[in-house]
């Protein structure tokens, strides 16, 4: 009996030993294949992060492309304002001076004739002044 139990002992025995290496070489297959599969999702993800930053990159530069054409068509259209406006205050500065100019002489010819005017009557008075001088003399 004894023989029987140390038989089937050494039966469960050797049974457990290869249920053992059966599960070291499940686990080492396992991890070969965890190993193989955690390298395709890193070179998967390399790749699809790379390809992600490929469609970053073109999407900033042609964003930065739309913001220079932007800022290009905007640059223009204040330059043409600013161009817009020199003009038309260059044209009014000429047209002020014009304005001024004809005003200068109007005021001019103004004077002369103010002038001619008041003369013309001081040598009307005078000669009025000399007529009263002449009949208070011949009164006397």
């Amino acid at each position: 009996l004894i023989k029987e139990f140390k038989a089937e002992l050494k039966a469960k025995d050797d049974e457990y030993v290869k249920s053992l290496k059966k599960e070291a070489e499940d686990i080492d297959l396992l991890l070969e294949r965890m190993g193989k599969h955690f390298s395709s999702l890193r070179t998967s993800f390399e790749d699809e992060l790379e390809e992600i930053e490929t469609a970053f990159m073109q999407e900033r530069h042609e964003t930065m492309q739309a913001f220079e054409q932007e800022l290009t068509s905007l640059m223009d259209k204040r330059r043409e304002k600013e161009e817009h406006y020199m003009e038309a205050r260059r044209r009014r500065v000429e047209e002020d001076q014009r304005q001024l100019e004809a005003q200068r002489v109007q005021d001019g010819e103004d004077y002369n004739i103010l002038k001619i005017k008041l003369e013309t009557e001081i040598q009307t008075l005078e000669q009025q002044l000399e007529e009263m001088r002449a009949t208070y003399q011949l009164n006397q």
